[in-house]
């Protein structure tokens, strides 16, 4: 008996055996919808259908189920052997596909691709299955999943799962009736299967790929990563302030202010959100716009010092230098090293340079523009001083006794103007530029003296030392334009 027992299981082990290594593989890829746009901003539509379908083919027990990923270990001397790239991998054709189904052992092929639309309560899906050898799909699904209207996460998951589990019964009763369902026990195990469940890889972390992207200077493809760690927390302020930055960086005015919208209502108090909205203003050549906007601001927030001082550097840009002293004046506190360089600029920009401050002034990137302007204006005043001069001496019966003290003036002027520059502390950024200032200058001031001397003297060659010195500082001073820091 026990004989007749060891020989009737050797058959159905067998069976069993054959069974096992026979189980059909179905390899699945992801077809992704390109990205869209959505409120002027690039939106990805996709929908990761894994976790809501790889279950539901599992319990079929009929076929193994992998789900691609250039990642796997198996593709590597997969793609040396062919020469392919990473970008092949990750979005390959459908010819590609074949040949990586044939070299995985795959029966069936299928592509999934599960797409929402903002603002849709529905899911539209597309699901087609090849069989290998054959030319035609063999199965093939697309239609709509819907969402209850006003559902939250838990009506989406439960959606999504309807729509993975309707597709798993009908691929069993429409395509796979025919095959055996392997039994629990002997279903193929972990060690023969090509692409185990727990070497599925981790969820990519969105802010981590986008800080990644963005040190190799991958702005774009960034963009999509950091869009979706900003959803992810919504309530992160520097995240926020972040994409921010990359929309401007990639010259994206519309969906930076766009954010910059959403950001002010989210964080009323954030000063940081009104300075970049500004900016923005003030760079898209709208400086009138950025006023009224900080202006606006110090009528709720008049204790906020950052948008006083944003204020009086716009109205210092703008030549108002009546409203910037005013602003200047109506703050209480006003010692302080921010207000300082404040008083340093205006005693520039309104030509006051007798009283200087004691200590030096560090001249910063952020700084360098508007004391480049304030530099400029002082130095072509002076040209054009001395150019005035020089004309006066030409007339057919010059006033020398009214031209001396002018030229004199002048030397007196160019001397005030390089104490004014010798007041600023330039740090690696702005050195370049302030040399290229300050040369400017000392040749200006040379040119004065020039002129002084020649208005005493009469002499042709101090009039001739005088305009050329007088033409090479304006190209200095033109070249210092190309020196300001890009920021």
């Amino acid at each position: 008996m026990e004989r007749f027992v060891r020989l009737w299981l050797v058959p159905v082990l067998l069976c069993s055996i054959t069974t096992l290594h026979s189980q059909p593989l179905l390899l699945i890829f992801h077809d992704p919808a390109p990205p869209i746009t959505h409120n002027d901003q690039p939106y990805d539509p996709n929908i990761d259908l894994k976790p809501y379908l790889v279950p539901f083919l599992e319990e079929l027990r009929k076929v193994q189920v992998a789900w691609y990923r250039p990642d796997h270990p198996m593709m590597r001397p997969f793609a040396e052997r062919r020469d392919l790239s990473e970008e092949q991998l990750k979005a390959p054709n459908p010819a590609l596909r074949a040949q990586i189904a044939r070299a995985w052992g795959a029966t069936y092929v299928m592509t999934v691709r599960c797409t929402r639309i903002p603002e849709k309560s529905q899911y539209e899906y597309r699901i087609v299955v090849w069989e290998l050898g054959k030319r035609a799909p063999v199965w093939e699904s697309e239609g709509f999943q819907q969402l209850a209207t006003g559902a939250g996460r838990s009506d989406e998951i439960a959606a999504l799962q309807t729509l993975g589990r309707t597709v798993a019964m009908r691929l069993d009763s429409e395509l796979w009736g025919a095959l055996p369902r392997v039994a629990e026990s002997v279903k193929t195990p972990a060690a023969v299967a090509p692409l185990p469940r727990d070497d599925t890889p981790p969820p990519i972390d969105p802010l981590q790929q986008a800080t990644k992207l963005l040190g190799e200077g991958k702005r774009i493809e960034a963009l999509p990563f950091l869009r979706a760690a900003v959803n992810a927390e919504p309530l992160n302020a520097d995240l926020r302030m972040q994409l921010i930055h990359l929309y401007r960086r990639l010259n994206l005015t519309e969906q930076a202010q766009q954010a910059l919208r959403q950001a002010t209502l989210l964080f009323p108090n954030d000063e940081r959100f009104l300075l970049e909205e500004v900016q923005l203003l003030r760079d898209s050549g709208n400086p009138a716009a950025a006023i009224s906007r900080l202006q606006k601001a110090l009528q709720t927030q008049p204790e906020s010092v950052a948008a006083r001082l944003a204020l009086f550097d716009l109205l210092l840009e703008s030549g108002d230098t009546v409203a910037a002293e005013h602003l200047l004046q109506a703050v209480p506190e006003q010692d302080t090293a921010e207000w300082a360089y404040r008083r340093y600029l205006l005693s520039g920009a309104k030509r006051a340079l007798e009283r200087l401050p004691s200590e030096s002034i560090p001249l910063t990137e952020e700084r360098a523009a508007l004391w480049l302007q304030i530099a400029r204006g002082l130095l072509a005043d002076l040209s054009s001083e001395l150019l005035d001069v020089r004309r006066l001496t030409t007339n057919p019966q010059p006033n020398w006794a009214e031209l001396r003290p002018r030229s004199e003036r002048a030397v007196l002027t160019a001397l005030s103007i390089g104490q004014w520059l010798e007041k600023v502390a330039p740090n690696d950024s702005t050195r370049t530029l302030v040399a290229h200032v300050r040369f400017a200058s000392q040749m200006l001031t040379q040119s004065a003296q020039h002129m002084a001397r020649y208005v005493l003297s009469r002499r042709s060659e101090e009039e001739e030392r005088a305009s050329l010195l007088r033409i090479e500082a304006m190209r200095e001073l033109e070249a210092a334009k190309s020196a300001l820091p890009k920021r």
